[in-house]
Parts: C-alpha cells; structure tokens; sequence
C-alpha cells in the first residue's frame, strides 16, 4: 500500500518537477529569455534547447538573422548620423549618405521581424515538446462498493 502511494505521489511531482519553460519578454532594444527566473543569453538558449531539434534550429535561425538585422542597422544609423553631425557642426551635409542609411535599415528590418517571429516560435516549440513529454494526465475514477462483507473503497486508474 504504502508503494502505491509513492508511485502516485511520484506521478503528480513528475508533472511539475520537469516544467522548465522559457518565457519571451518583448523589451526596448529587443527580447529576452528568462527560465526559471534567470535571464537567458542566446548561446544559453540555444543550449537550453538542444533537446527539441525543430525548436533549436528556429532558434539558430533567429540568432542568425538577429546579427544581420543588427549589423544593417548599426550601418545605417552611422550613415544617417555622418550627415547629422556634419550639419551640427556647420560643414556641408552630404545628405546622399542619409538616404543610402535608411535604404540599409530599411533592408533590415525584415531580418528583425523574422529574428523576432522564429525566436517566438522556436520558444513556443520547445514549451509545447515539454508539455507532451511530461503532460501524464492522472485521473483516477473511485467507486464505493457494498457487498455482503463490508464497504469498501476503489480507485481505478
């Protein structure tokens, strides 16, 4: 008797014990991850879902086209900023460069949507193959039985 409880025990703790979901927080200058109450890197998270293939390599993609899209917009901002400073400081603006820069984060911007949407759905990948692998649903049915000996109690699951 007392094993049976302990193997029922087990299986409500198993639920819980092995739920380590990581959260996506939108921020200012990007995204973060957070497991377990500690923020997540992307080297972290790529670590942490080694366990999903289809969720991992959403991810590497996502990190993949995060550093394009920060790259294109840290060249664009430098050539937008160029003719910005040169009209501060009252030389001759080439303001050619602050068109050619906005074509550049213009270019970038679709690589930031898709780092956020690959990002968002390797996350919800890897949450859900957690979900599957742990989600053991105990639902015991218990009936009360009356026979000629006694009253006794069942638990069938």
């Amino acid at each position: 008797m007392k094993k049976i409880i302990i193997v029922i025990i087990g299986f409500f703790f198993l639920n819980f014990s092995f739920g380590q979901e990581i959260e996506m927080k939108l921020i200012f200058f990007g995204y973060k991850f957070i497991q377990n109450g500690q923020k997540l890197n992307w080297k972290a998270l790529d670590n942490a879902t080694e366990s999903n293939l289809e969720a991992n390599l959403l991810i590497k993609k996502a990190k993949t086209h995060k550093t394009i899209s920060n790259i294109l917009s840290f060249a664009g901002g430098a050539l937008i900023g160029i003719p910005i400073g040169q009209s501060i400081s009252d030389q001759d603006p080439n303001w050619t460069l602050a068109y050619i820069g906005g074509g550049i984060i213009g270019i970038g911007i679709p690589f930031s949507l898709s780092a956020f949407n690959k990002a968002n759905e390797g996350v919800d990948k890897y949450n859900l193959s957690l979900k599957s692998a742990t989600a053991f649903e105990f639902k015991p049915e218990f009936k009360v039985m009356a026979n000629g000996n006694g009253i006794r109690l069942s638990m069938v699951f």
